[in-house]
């Protein structure tokens, strides 16, 4: 179920999509990433704006006319339910990780080393996959999960880390 802090979460999300329309560099890699998702956060700001302008038009026609009314007013409906419905396709579709953060995991990933230390437990690209199942659990924040990773990525003994972070 999505709560009221997911709702909104999606919306900065979307946001920041939509100013990514400004940066072709950055709108294309996440469009290469999740097309589906920036075609919902762009058909989410269309459909806002558009809810936003027939919201104005129809407080005209209720000032000034009564016959328009419902045509605009229908019109509004239709617009606030595609509001919804691309935000509500949005939050559907939306990782489970911020893209911030995803990029930070496969930075350190691509640092990271997949063989196993002597004494270790496990190697620092398992530690990195342990860091981040932690965190989508929300047993970490993201300020733990960036020192956590910096530590894996500096520790001898990378299952280490990932304890002390639990």
């Amino acid at each position: 179920m999505v709560d009221l802090e997911d709702f909104v979460e999606a919306i900065v999300d979307i946001e920041d999509i939509v100013e990514e329309v400004t940066e072709p560099a950055e709108l294309l890699e996440d469009f290469v990433e999740a097309p589906l998702l920036i075609v919902f956060a762009l058909g989410a700001a269309v459909a806002a704006v558009l809810t936003l302008v027939l919201m104005l038009v129809t407080l005209l026609f209720v000032l000034f006319a009564v016959g328009p009314v419902a045509v605009v007013a229908s019109l509004v409906l239709v617009g606030g339910l595609l509001t919804m419905l691309t935000v509500a396709g949005f939050v559907y579709l939306r990782p489970e990780i911020p893209a911030s953060v995803r990029r930070k995991i496969d930075a350190a990933r691509e640092r990271s080393d997949s063989t196993r230390r002597d004494g270790a437990s496990m190697s620092e690209q398992e530690a990195i996959d342990e860091l981040k199942r932690q965190y989508v659990e929300g047993t970490l924040t993201e300020p733990e999960l960036e020192r956590a990773l910096d530590d894996v990525l500096t520790s001898n003994d990378p299952a280490r880390v990932v304890e002390l972070s639990r």
